[in-house]
């Protein structure tokens, strides 16, 4: 079998002249996006919760993403706390018994209801004494223990990160 030198060299060349073609201005600009005092993308989602009879949004809750501070913050706390129960031979459970278990389902509860709250940043549709809901933890904490499947909606969708990161 002979091999054609010439074709795969030019062929080569071809392959080395696209590869090293400079790439198109468009784009995001990278050393933009990660300065330091660059300002961080602040996009919030709305998650709806309440709808009218034709299934127009009536309420949600504004929320903002994994990358905000809130989020970060609340993490890092909930984080520590488990951390320093763990270490704690007293504070130990036992996930193998009923009463463990529920001890530790009701911890991860907890925490997704510490990280609905705090990523919590508006809450559009509600009123009260017909001027808007102010948004504190205290109200927020109200709304999602009385409807604890908005705790489910706001964990999910804070996973959807398209929701978060366009610019």
């Amino acid at each position: 079998m002979e091999l054609n030198t010439t074709t795969q060299t030019t062929t080569l060349n071809a392959a080395v002249a696209i590869a090293s073609v400079p790439a198109a201005a468009a784009g995001i600009d990278f050393d933009a996006l990660v300065a330091t005092g660059a300002a961080p993308i602040a996009k919030t989602h709305t998650v709806p919760v309440l709808f009218d009879d034709d299934g127009n949004q009536k309420a949600g809750i504004e929320i903002v993403g994994k990358n905000s501070e809130q989020y970060r913050s609340v993490i890092r706390t909930t984080s520590v706390v488990a951390i320093k129960r763990s270490q704690t031979k007293k504070q130990q459970i036992d996930g193998k018994t009923d009463t463990g278990a529920g001890q530790l389902y009701d911890l991860g509860e907890d925490r997704n209801l510490k990280i609905a709250v705090a990523v919590t940043v508006g809450l559009p549709g509600f009123v009260s004494g017909g001027q808007p809901l102010a948004v504190t933890e205290a109200n927020v904490t109200v709304l999602l223990k009385k409807f604890p499947t908005w705790v489910d909606k706001i964990i999910a969708a804070l996973e959807v990160d398209a929701d978060f990161l366009t610019i």
